[in-house]
């Protein structure tokens, strides 16, 4: 990846794993049903939304959201692993790898 961006990256991955936290407090608002869990997941939501934003400021959109949603793909995939004993297959791992090559490919 010649030529990258980093303060592009930085946004755009910080902009993932905010997601992710949003993404797991919206998860634990479903199996606990506490307010309190859905209100922290749409402020991470606003948050990572911003941090997107800035960083559509440095690259084009098809770049900045590809990186977001891999870095949150795989975030989301280790978390619900580890924190809610989902199982990950061989289809969403492939999947999983397809994102990253995408990501890469338009990184160039």
């Amino acid at each position: 990846m010649l030529g990258m961006d980093w303060i592009f990256l930085i946004l755009a991955a910080t902009a993932g794993v905010v997601f992710t936290g949003g993404d797991i407090f919206l998860k634990y608002w479903a199996t606990k049903a506490s307010p309190y869990f859905l209100v922290f997941a749409f402020l991470l939501y606003i948050i990572a939304g911003t941090l997107t934003a800035f960083s559509m400021k440095r690259k084009e959109i098809a770049v900045a959201i590809a990186v977001l949603i891999c870095v949150n793909l795989i975030a989301v995939a280790v978390l619900g692993f580890t924190l809610f004993k989902e199982t990950l297959n061989l289809k969403a791992i492939l999947g999983i790898s397809l994102a990253l090559v995408a990501v890469i490919i338009l990184s160039i």
